[in-house]
């Protein structure tokens, strides 16, 4: 049974109306830099922010170190480096409220799955289940209910499945005339958004399931080709469409069933509707800009790309990501006065 159900109809995500932001006139922002420091005796300064908690105190992202890109979580503004195993080469999906991150570490022995626990700095295994064709894991929610795609060995496809916590992993129904997919992102309500597409890449869809028992119902994109779900938070998904040089960004209301289109694609949202964009397919090609849900825009430097964006009125942050220095990412965080 999925958290909370949500109060969304098909008939409302299948609507097709284009609802494009009309810029409001923007009120003076002052954006405050932070340079996130990085572990001592690190010897390289490639690093970025990718995700965050809620309340800021949790940021996880990654540095560069001898064994190459290493994932790290800065706890109120200090960093750890994250590893089940020594030498090991950690990969992390999330963190969520509480300073839980789900990821995995492996080594020439093996390979672990864990949720470590910030508070305690411990790592309680995940046992992936037997025969558990796992093709990569995409994200956690606060209950730590887990998503992902198994692979289809016969077929050669992926499927979404969802983990719930405590139980055992199950595949996500699939849309009509769709084998292959994604699951993308996971709510704490448990809602989960995701990507499907025929085999022969001639038709592509997205999706949110409100139900992990039923299927997903469809979203309205003005362009279903190369589309795509980024996130979901509150009332709002976001993602794109298309490929360079025409990539566009796309924010959907799940409660009214109209889609903004944004000019670039959408790295992160927040339950209000503001968005940071990515800049296109091709990393670093445009900085990032702060759209927020009335159309004003926050710029910040020629150099900045932003992967995530707070609440409003959080107290530490307003967005985060890395700025180019000398041709290397430097993970950054910024406090903006609205």
């Amino acid at each position: 049974m999925i958290r909370q159900l949500a109060t969304v109809t098909a008939a409302a995500l299948l609507a097709t109306t284009l609802h494009a932001f009309q810029p409001a006139a923007a009120a003076p922002t002052t954006c405050t830099k932070t340079v996130l420091p990085l572990p001592a005796g690190t010897a390289y300064t490639d690093s970025s922010v990718r995700d965050a908690d809620p309340t800021g105190r949790y940021l996880l992202g990654y540095a560069a170190n001898e064994l190459g890109y290493q994932d790290i979580l800065w706890v109120d503004g200090v960093p750890r480096w994250l590893a089940s195993r020594p030498g090991g080469v950690t990969r992390t999906y999330a963190v969520v409220r509480g300073g839980l991150v789900f990821g995995s570490t492996s080594n020439e022995a093996g390979e672990d799955y864990w949720i470590y626990s910030a508070r305690t700095d411990t790592y309680r295994m995940l046992k992936l289940p037997e025969n558990f064709d796992l093709y990569a894991f995409t994200g956690m929610n606060v209950h730590q209910d887990i998503i992902g795609m198994v692979w289809d060995k016969d077929r050669n496809y992926s499927i979404p499945f969802v983990w719930p916590a405590g139980g055992r992993p199950r595949l996500l129904p699939k849309p009509p005339g769709y084998p292959t997919g994604n699951a993308t992102h996971i709510a704490d309500d448990g809602r989960i958004t995701g990507d499907f597409g025929k085999l022969d890449a001639s038709s592509f869809g997205n999706y949110l399931w409100t139900s992990w028992n039923h299927r997903p119902a469809r979203l309205a994109a003005p362009d279903q080709s190369g589309a795509f779900t980024r996130d979901i938070e509150g009332l709002w998904i976001g993602g794109g469409y298309g490929g360079e040089p025409n990539a566009r960004g796309l924010l959907w209301n799940t409660r009214t069933g109209r889609y903004t289109e944004l000019e670039d694609a959408v790295a992160d949202i927040n339950s209000s509707g503001d968005a940071v964009t990515f800049g296109g397919w091709v990393i670093d090609r445009y900085p990032s800009v702060l759209i927020r849900s009335d159309g004003t825009r926050i710029t910040f430097t020629a150099a900045t790309y932003l992967w995530h964006v707070f609440d409003r009125g959080n107290p530490r942050w307003t967005t985060a990501g890395y700025e180019m220095v000398e041709d290397r990412p430097q993970a950054v965080a910024y406090k903006c006065t609205n």
